[in-house]
């Protein structure tokens, strides 16, 4: 909540879940217009890649509001059924857990954590505690989100007012 900008926020953002695991890194991946796609990134690459609302990734998350280790995705543990990884996912070998961020019921994003510093597996207490920071999160994300439309909207009517000035002289 310190940060000064933008881009600091969203990297503290996958810095403070990537502290409660220890994990060595993460990639914050926000939602706009249908599509999410990495808006930052510490020691895991960032990709151009995007999901839309109907990949089996964002469908699952959305659904489940689950915290989902890809090690037991990976061994085939039944409670990921039916869930289908994207390319960009599956080729990212360092990758571990994907933390949905949900605001007011709706998916405003998710962070894939990397490995964690040293092996362990995660329990109930840390997937109820990640979920948390992961509500707590999105609520600072979507306060951004709301300062930046309403910044953007304050210059659009100081320029409409400039233009309208302009015209009548």
């Amino acid at each position: 909540s310190d940060a000064q900008s933008a881009e600091a926020l969203r990297l503290g953002v996958v810095c403070g879940l990537s502290d409660i695991v220890e994990a060595t890194g993460g990639a914050l991946w926000l939602g706009h217009d249908g599509r999410y796609s990495c808006v930052a990134s510490l020691n895991l690459p960032e990709t151009g890649d995007w999901e839309s609302d109907a990949s089996s990734l964002v469908i699952f998350l959305c659904e489940r509001d689950w915290i989902l280790d890809l090690r037991e995705l990976r061994s085939g543990d039944p409670s990921y059924e039916g869930l289908v990884l994207p390319v960009w996912l599956k080729d990212m070998k360092r990758a571990w857990l994907v933390v949905p961020l949900r605001h007011q019921e709706q998916l405003l994003g998710f962070v894939v954590l990397g490995e964690p510093r040293a092996p362990r597996r995660i329990n109930w207490e840390d997937r109820d505690l990640l979920k948390t920071a992961g509500r707590q999160v999105a609520s600072y994300l979507a306060f951004l989100s709301a300062s930046e439309a309403l910044m953007q909207a304050r210059q659009f009517e100081a320029f409409n007012r400039l233009s309208a000035y302009v015209v009548h002289d």
